[in-house]
C-alpha cells in the first residue's frame, strides 16, 4: 500500500516537472520566433532603405545624363559698338518696270551700312529683270485655289532687295506653292530678320532670326543660303567657318560652305518656275553647296549661331581674315 501512494506521489511530481520543462520551451520558442520576426523586419527595413537609396540613385544618375546631354545655354558675344540697321519688310514688285525696281533698291542701299555716293545695282545681279513682269509672291498661300505661285502682295525677293546689309540671308530654294488651301501655311515669312546689327570695329554683320520654321512639305524640305546681297556688294566669295559656329549646319552636299571656299552665283532674271505664260522675275540659280536639311531635331540647338567669312577676292585659304563676316543667330527664345 505503502509503495502504491509512493508511485503516485511520483508520477504527480513528474507530471509537474514535465508541465514546467514544456512551458519553459514554449516560451522560448515563443522568443525565438519574436526575435526572427525582428530580425525579418529589420532585414525588411534595410530591404527597403538600400532600395530607396538605389531608386535615388538612379534618379540622380538619370538626372545627371538629363543635364549633361542639355545644350549649354547661347550668349552670343555682341561687340559694344553695334549700330542697329533697319528691318525693312518685302514690298510688291509685280508690274513695276526695272527702273523702278532700281530705285527701290537704292533708297534701301542708303539706309544700309554699305550707303555710298554713286551705287548703282551690279547688272550682273539685277541686269536680267524685265519691265512689266510679275514677281512671286512672299505669300505662299496667294492662290491655293489654282495650284499656281501668287503674283500679287509682297513679293519674295524683295526681302532681299529691301535688306542690303543682309549680305547672305537663309530662304526655301524652291517657292513652296499649295494646291489644297487647308495645307496653306505662311511660315515663309518667319525668314525675315528680327533683328540686323553692324560693328564697324568688328566689320562683323549680326542677323538674327527668330528660328527655322520646321516643315514636311517635300518641296521644302531643306533650305539654302542666298548670297544675293553679298554678289551686288562684292563679297561673293563664302565660306562658313565651323570652329566659331556653334550651329552644325547639315548640308546635304559634301562640297559645301563649310569645307570650303564658294562664289555665289545669285541674280535675278525672268523665269518659269511661276507657270505663268512669259514667266517671272525670280532668283536663281539653285547652288547645291549652300543648301542645308531642315530637321525637326534642330530643337536642340536653341540659339544657335552661323559664323559666315565672306571676301571681295578668292582667299588663299579658308583661315585668311575675312573682309566682312556676317554672324547667323537662329533664335527660339
Amino acid at each position: 500500500m505503502e509503495n502504491q501512494k509512493f508511485q503516485i506521489i511520483f508520477l504527480i511530481v513528474m507530471l509537474f516537472i514535465g508541465v514546467y520543462f514544456f512551458k519553459q520551451g514554449d516560451l522560448a520558442n515563443t522568443a525565438n520566433i519574436s526575435n526572427v520576426a525582428n530580425v525579418s523586419e529589420t532585414s525588411d527595413t534595410v530591404s527597403d532603405a538600400v532600395m530607396t537609396h538605389e531608386i535615388k540613385k538612379e534618379e540622380n544618375q538619370n538626372s545627371d545624363k538629363s543635364q549633361k546631354s542639355k545644350y549649354k545655354v547661347f550668349a552670343p558675344t555682341i561687340p559694344s559698338d553695334i549700330k542697329e540697321v533697319p528691318v525693312n519688310p518685302p514690298v510688291a514688285l509685280s508690274g513695276k518696270s526695272k527702273s523702278e525696281v532700281y530705285n527701290i533698291r537704292k533708297h534701301y542701299v542708303k539706309s544700309s551700312v554699305f550707303a555710298k555716293s554713286g551705287y548703282e545695282p551690279s547688272e550682273q545681279v539685277f541686269g536680267s529683270i524685265e519691265s512689266g513682269k510679275p514677281w512671286i509672291s512672299a505669300n505662299v498661300c496667294a492662290e491655293p485655289q489654282t495650284g499656281l505661285l501668287g503674283i500679287s502682295g509682297p513679293s519674295e525677293e524683295s526681302r532681299f532687295i529691301n535688306n542690303p546689309t543682309m549680305l547672305v540671308a537663309i530662304e526655301y530654294p524652291f517657292i513652296v506653292h499649295y494646291t489644297d488651301a487647308d495645307n496653306c501655311s505662311s511660315s515663309r515669312a518667319e525668314l525675315i530678320p528680327r533683328t540686323i546689327v553692324y560693328s564697324p570695329s568688328k566689320k562683323e554683320i549680326i542677323v538674327e532670326y527668330f528660328h527655322l520654321p520646321f516643315t514636311t512639305n517635300k518641296n521644302a524640305s531643306f533650305y539654302s543660303f542666298n548670297g544675293l546681297n553679298a554678289v551686288d556688294m562684292g563679297y561673293k566669295y563664302a565660306y562658313i567657318d565651323k570652329s566659331k559656329s556653334t550651329y552644325p549646319v547639315d548640308f546635304i552636299n559634301s562640297d559645301n560652305l563649310s569645307n570650303s571656299v564658294h562664289e555665289f552665283q545669285n541674280y535675278l532674271h525672268v523665269g518659269g518656275s511661276c507657270g505663268r505664260n512669259g514667266g517671272c522675275n525670280n532668283g536663281s540659280p539653285r547652288q547645291g553647296f549652300a543648301e542645308f536639311k531642315s530637321n525637326a531635331t534642330e530643337y536642340n540647338y536653341k540659339n544657335r549661331e552661323i559664323y559666315i567669312k565672306l571676301w571681295k577676292s578668292h582667299p588663299n585659304s579658308p583661315n585668311d581674315p575675312a573682309d566682312i563676316v556676317e554672324r547667323i543667330i537662329l533664335k527660339w527664345s
